[in-house]
């Protein structure tokens, strides 16, 4: 590459600007191109979850780049015109980012959706703004307090320091957490701080979903394997294929419990790379043969024929197989 040192200073200011043109134009056909792959829902056939995901895994972009190129992806979808205000740079990722955020906050207040059109004049309002005047209109356009972001910090110990906006109300209902909870904090943790009352409410909520999730896929301790045996009649040796003509049947809870136990995460795998989503997320049985396609006189419920898929997942099966298009 040629040295920016020998450059005049007129020469310099003239090829930054093309750059800059030229970054504007590729930061269009990106977020073309980011439109596009979520509509085809390419992400779900390359075995992610997610458009998330699939930016994140897939193309390196970090957390924070992805999600703002999946809002202004998702806002040119809904209103083309921004393609142009983009290109020409009167419009950026972080204004777009902020209106989403206004958006979401308004529709959470109000409990309605913000129509195409109310966006179309939001967008008009910021165009040109700084990022601190974009935030000031949208305020006052949408009649909201506009929260700032979460910022997380990784310490070199690995802790997080952690900045979030708490509403009044979610306050009041920690603090009413915490004077319950007080006499127990105390005696655990020695104090009675928010981070010591974050970690007593992370552990009790994890207890009962650990308890739960071991109901569900039947994954039980020592201990609870040696009462339930003792207070469960040992079964005739007929059991097991009265129990496998009734699984032909219906699903019934304990195949679900097999089920979830044997394969544990989402099993879709993209046939052309062999990867497999591994998503634990929204977790659904699924029929390999579907029960509307079999020719069987009644659906195969029997565990060769089932598998467990996340809810996107599923859904893309089935679309493939009735070859109806689910809309997002």
């Amino acid at each position: 590459m040629y040295e920016l040192k020998k450059l005049k200073d007129w020469e310099l200011e003239s090829q930054l600007k093309n750059l800059v043109a030229k970054e504007r134009k590729l930061l269009h056909a990106i977020l073309e191109h980011i439109k596009e792959v979520d509509i085809r829902k390419l992400y779900l056939e390359r075995a992610y979850s997610s458009l998330f995901e699939y930016m994140v895994k897939e193309l390196g972009y970090s957390g924070s780049a992805a999600m703002r190129r999946i809002e202004a992806a998702k806002l040119l979808r809904e209103i083309p015109s921004v393609s142009e205000k983009i290109q020409e740079g009167s419009l950026n990722l972080s204004q777009i980012g902020e209106l989403s955020r206004a958006v979401k906050e308004k529709e959470k207040s109000c409990g309605e959706k913000i129509s195409s059109a109310q966006k179309i004049e939001l967008v008009d309002a910021i165009v040109g703004k700084s990022t601190a005047e974009t935030q000031k209109e949208l305020c006052l356009a949408l009649d909201i307090d506009l929260k700032e972001p979460e910022k997380k910090l990784v310490q070199k110990d690995e802790s997080v320091h952690l900045t979030v906006t708490l509403s009044k109300e979610l306050h009041e209902k920690l603090m009413r957490c915490k004077d319950f909870a007080s006499h127990m904090l105390l005696q655990q943790e020695g104090d009675v701080s928010i981070n010591a009352l974050f970690e007593f409410l992370a552990d009790e909520y994890l207890e009962k979903a650990t308890f739960v999730k071991n109901e569900i896929t039947g994954s039980k301790t020592e201990k609870e394997v040696k009462v339930i045996s003792a207070l469960v009649p040992k079964c005739s040796g007929n059991s097991t294929a009265t129990d496998e003509k009734k699984a032909l049947k219906t699903l019934t809870p304990r195949t679900r419990r097999e089920i979830f136990q044997r394969d544990r995460c989402c099993q879709y795998v993209d046939k052309r790379t062999g990867k497999q989503c591994g998503s634990t997320f929204l977790l659904q049985v699924d029929h390999k043969t579907p029960r509307w396609a079999a020719r069987w006189t009644r659906p195969d419920h029997s565990p060769p024929n089932l598998q467990i898929l996340c809810a996107e997942h599923n859904k893309l099966k089935y679309s493939k197989e009735s070859g109806v298009r689910i809309l997002s």
